[in-house]
């Protein structure tokens, strides 16, 4: 009997709408006011030169009128350029790697790099870009004549022109590969004194013109304040302090009302023989250190002004830390305080701070420091030898690299003994040590040999050396804040 195969149905698949959704897409009559000011505007023009000049004439007016603003900017400054970079040269030629290096310190001493790099990095996180111009100066002291002048960001702009090329973003024009050709910078500021005068703008080439910003978007080509997100909350903290100290004021002062429940009481007969009815207007004004005698009837009652609580000063104290984050500031850092920290607290908020100190000090070594070296050893190789010359090449290549300030232990005897341990295991290099603290590790073993050799001289060599500390280990150490 031959089988027959019975062929299953094939199950219906039904298709029905998606019907899932994003919360935070929905606009509802709760959230409308909310997202009202959200666009999809691309960053430049987001980032459009009235946007732009009115961010930066709030956040120079807030901070040229905010201690707490003043001083965070400062700070970030300082703590990211240091006392300036210094430059190891890697040639593999000792002699020359010495000169180099040399030369190039003196020249940076001369025209004072490091406190140009300390207001452009002020100028950057107060205006959210500047520029830094490369320029002959026959006042440098040295065979090199460069100069490094910063230029306010007002000063590059085509503000006299209808913008309707997109290859020029307000002075800054690109090629079509996107990167910058030349900038438009004016010969005056547009807010100095020569601001009734023409003012043309001069050409300048892209390999003579830094321009550094905080770049958060594909796309964009100039920079906003970085202070920008904070700057309604240090609004907000100025308007704070300002109403307390005018509650405290109010409250150490006598004020209040005067009442009565006799509608019908007349102050005071007057010289013709009418009644005066004392006015609700009125006001009496009580001299300093007096009490009034008041008509009968008549109750006065003070203004029961209560003075700041703790919730107010941790409200003060939590604007602060918000306003910090904008700037990637530890609390400790920002406030200049760090008496609520113990050890353990502190070590861990520098560690997060010196990822960031560490990522910035490399974007300027690549935005600033590598060009202007390059600038500068184009003309110093003019005063070398043809060996010299030939070694370096055109000097685009030359291998080098940039040290910046450590930062100073805690605890000296903990890290001297971690570093030691380090060494001894093989687990770093005396480089990478003298590297954290901004040293080159050549020059010490240079110095510590002159050393060595001068004690053996005059027979110090073999005094007995200090015995190592022992220290009691911390008990705040393992705490949690």
């Amino acid at each position: 009997m031959k089988k027959r195969h019975v062929q299953a149905a094939r199950p219906q698949i039904v298709l029905r709408p998606v019907v899932a959704k994003y919360d935070a897409a929905q606009t509802t009559p709760e959230n409308a006011a909310h997202w009202s000011m959200a666009t999809i505007w691309s960053a430049d023009v987001e980032a459009n030169p009235q946007v732009r000049r009115t961010l930066r004439s709030r956040a120079r007016y807030e901070a040229a009128n905010n201690p707490w603003v003043n001083g965070m900017i400062a700070t970030q400054a300082y703590d990211i350029i240091g006392t300036g970079p210094r430059l190891q040269m890697c040639t593999g030629d000792s002699a020359l790697d010495e000169l180099l290096s040399r030369e190039f310190a003196a020249w940076a001493q001369s025209v004072g790099l490091a406190e140009i790099l300390h207001t452009a990095r002020m100028s950057e996180t107060r205006d959210g870009e500047i520029f830094l111009m490369l320029l002959y100066n026959p006042g440098v002291e040295g065979p090199v004549k460069l100069s490094v002048e910063p230029v306010e960001c007002d000063r590059v702009t085509n503000y006299m022109e209808a913008n309707l090329d997109e290859s020029d973003i307000d002075g800054v024009h690109l090629d079509r590969f996107g990167n910058p050709v030349w900038y438009d910078v004016l010969k005056y500021h547009p807010g100095g004194m020569n601001a009734g005068v023409p003012n043309d703008s001069v050409r300048i080439p892209a390999r003579y013109m830094l321009h550094m910003f905080r770049k958060e978007r594909p796309g964009q080509h100039r920079g906003i304040p970085e202070i920008t997100p904070a700057l309604p909350l240090f609004a907000m903290l100025r308007r704070y302090t300002l109403a307390m100290v005018n509650k405290m004021e109010n409250s150490a002062n006598i004020s209040g009302v005067i009442t009565t429940n006799n509608v019908d009481f007349y102050e005071a007969e007057k010289a013709d023989g009418t009644l005066q009815k004392l006015s609700t207007e009125q006001e009496l004004i009580l001299p300093r250190g007096s009490f009034p005698v008041l008509p009968a009837t008549y109750d006065l009652k003070q203004l029961n002004l209560e003075n700041p609580t703790d919730s107010q000063t941790n409200f003060s104290l939590q604007v602060k830390t918000e306003v910090a984050r904008c700037l990637n500031l530890p609390k400790n850092v920002a406030l200049g305080d760090s008496s609520g920290y113990n050890y353990a607290s502190g070590r861990l908020d520098y560690q997060a701070y010196d990822k960031f100190l560490w990522i910035e000090r490399t974007k300027w070594e690549r935005g600033v420091l590598n060009p202007v070296f390059r600038t500068w050893l184009e003309e110093f190789r003019l005063s070398l030898g043809a060996a010299e010359r030939q070694q370096l090449g055109d000097g685009s290549r030359v291998p080098h690299k940039w040290f910046w300030d450590g930062r100073e232990h805690v605890d000296p005897v903990k890290e001297a003994s971690a570093q030691a341990l380090r060494l001894q295991n093989s687990t770093t290099t005396l480089a990478e040590e003298a590297a954290r603290e901004g040293l080159d590790w050549k020059a010490i073993l240079r110095q510590r040999a002159e050393e060595k050799k001068l004690m053996q001289e005059l027979g110090l060599l073999n005094e007995p050396a200090a015995g190592n500390a022992e220290t009691e280990p911390d008990e705040e150490e393992n705490e949690e804040e």
